[in-house]
């Protein structure tokens, strides 16, 4: 763990050091043992921070994480493989377009792709050395948006051999990048700031989004439809493309830096001390699952309204097969005397 604290430019594991140590509550936290969770823990293999996750299929996915890891499954995560990604970096999001094509993105602009299921990666030019990379979204084999430090966005339309740097009214870290469509698209970062585009990335406009909270994460189901998390256990929402945001209540302090929906309806949002929520109504109620862990949860992805995995510090990684659904408490008979 000692080369993780090193690591103070890495963007996860600089905001888990820092807000970790405000946000976790101060009452004794109780740990539900994996007979009362719906999520189970998978070995990961390694016991440094797990950050982007993404799965093809429900067999297929891969993981990125701290020391330039990238674990690579083939049959649900009952097995992790590490691939060589000629990186020590941190690299904190990764990204498929097909089951041979990827990218993954992290610290001093690190842009790494394969094109044979990470069997090999190379580095990309990202002309960046200084800002650390924090999310990245690929519209196509060819079409790619990165976010940064320092008001970064990056664009390729060659699949990452050039990247162009997109000037942005904002100096602060943009943390997010979503597209829904080939031209409308949004992305995130620090104090509530939201930007969309509706010609693939040609101009960006700001959105107000009625919050100061530092935003990590984006969401759409449609055109119409999204969410954003962050700080403080903030999630905002909007149904009208972004014009309006509204707020909701998740019923947490701790800082919430994932989030996953499967449509309009059912979704997750991940955060500090083994925090995972769960609505099934939009967001107009979040109700809180026992994860079995207090470590703080970064990333969540499902692939279907069942089967979804959880990436964390200490090379936590959760999986489950009933949506996160704890199981049934089953009624027990008190004898007659």
């Amino acid at each position: 763990m000692k080369d993780e604290k090193q690591s103070k430019t890495g963007f996860f594991l600089l905001l888990f050091l820092l807000l970790a140590a405000c946000e976790l509550p101060t009452a004794p936290i109780v740990v539900a043992d994996e007979r009362q969770t719906g999520w189970k823990k998978q070995k990961s293999g390694v016991d440094t921070s797990l950050g982007g996750i993404f799965f093809i299929d429900e067999k297929t996915g891969w993981i990125s994480g701290n020391r330039g890891i990238v674990l690579h499954t083939k049959n649900a995560g009952q097995q992790w493989t590490p691939q060589e990604t000629g990186t020590d970096q941190l690299l904190v999001s990764i990204f498929f377009t097909d089951t041979k094509t990827g990218w993954a993105v992290g610290d001093k602009g690190v842009i790494i792709h394969t094109a044979n299921g990470g069997a090999n990666w190379t580095l990309q030019k990202s002309g960046l050395k200084r800002q650390d990379l924090t999310n990245l979204f690929f519209i196509d084999s060819q079409r790619g948006f990165v976010t940064g430090s320092k008001g970064i966005l990056l664009a390729t339309r060659d699949g990452g051999q050039h990247w162009e740097k997109i000037p942005l009214p904002f100096n602060g870290t943009m943390t997010s990048v979503f597209f829904i469509s080939p031209e409308l698209g949004w992305i995130a970062g620090d104090a509530g700031t939201l930007f969309y585009t509706e010609d693939g990335g040609a101009h960006f406009t700001h959105q107000p989004t009625g919050t100061q909270q530092d935003l990590h994460r984006l969401f759409f189901v449609d055109t119409k439809t999204g969410w954003a998390v962050g700080a403080n256990g903030t999630i905002i929402t909007t149904k009208d493309g972004g014009k309006s945001w509204s707020a909701q209540t998740s019923g947490v302090p701790t800082f919430l830096p994932g989030v996953f929906f499967r449509d309009r309806q059912i979704g997750w949002a991940v955060g500090a001390a083994g925090t995972v929520l769960h609505t099934k109504d939009g967001g107009e109620h979040w109700v809180q699952q026992p994860s079995g862990t207090v470590e703080f949860l970064i990333s969540v992805f499902f692939v279907n309204n069942e089967i979804g995995w959880i990436t964390g510090t200490k090379g936590t990684l959760l999986h489950t097969k009933k949506a996160g659904a704890p199981p049934p408490v089953k009624a027990t008979s008190t004898p007659r005397p």
